[in-house]
């Protein structure tokens, strides 16, 4: 490994930490921690709005973002109902507030991390298809350890990592693989040069 990617993928292994610490010990204050974590996500959609040149590259961007946050949505409300997973410290509810927002963060979070490697790095397709896919299962199931070892929320599905079911880091994996394949396909059919999606 280089150390370009080392360095990078510290950097997102510690945002991740202190992104994961927030929520863990705010969890129980779930109206204010959803107005910190909106109030985030403006600021990170503002900063890469300001750092993209073309109005297709932005369309990526916005609507990346509340992709992840509506099928996160409906992620969350299906494990919930069917009992698949358990929020913590919600005063009677089953549901936090602040689950969107988080969610929605992730697009901004893992393209940017995708990009800074991806384009000093020249991979194959399948390649690029395969780095995906591991960084799908990895970063994301590193936030959800943190979160889960902090009380926030508990799996019931068996064959458990640290906490997190080997189930639900596959089913992260597809569903953030599903949204590269979404949008190479678009930048592909459509012409759009794009660092990550079609370089």
């Amino acid at each position: 490994m280089n150390k370009f990617i080392f360095q990078r993928l510290m950097r997102a292994f510690s945002s991740l930490l202190i992104a994961g610490a927030l929520i863990g010990f705010l969890h129980s204050y779930d109206i204010f921690l959803a107005m910190l974590l909106a109030i985030l996500l403006f600021y990170v959609i503002y900063r890469e709005i300001k750092k993209e040149q073309t109005e297709k590259k932005i369309f990526i961007l916005i609507s990346g973002t509340v992709l992840c946050a509506v099928f996160g949505f409906l992620v969350e409300f299906w494990g919930v109902t069917n009992g698949y997973w358990t929020y913590h410290d919600l005063d009677g509810r089953e549901f936090p507030y602040w689950l969107p927002f988080a969610w929605a963060l992730t697009f901004p979070f893992l393209y940017r991390f995708e990009e800074s490697i991806l384009k000093v790095n020249t991979f194959s397709f399948k390649t690029k298809i395969a780095f995906v896919a591991i960084t799908s299962a990895v970063l994301p199931t590193w936030g959800e350890i943190i979160t889960i070892n902090l009380g926030v929320w508990t799996y019931h599905w068996p064959y458990q990592f640290f906490g997190v079911p080997l189930l639900a880091i596959f089913l992260l994996m597809v569903f953030h693989t599903f949204v590269f394949l979404f949008y190479f396909i678009y930048c592909k059919k459509n012409g759009v040069k794009n660092n990550v999606f079609n370089p």
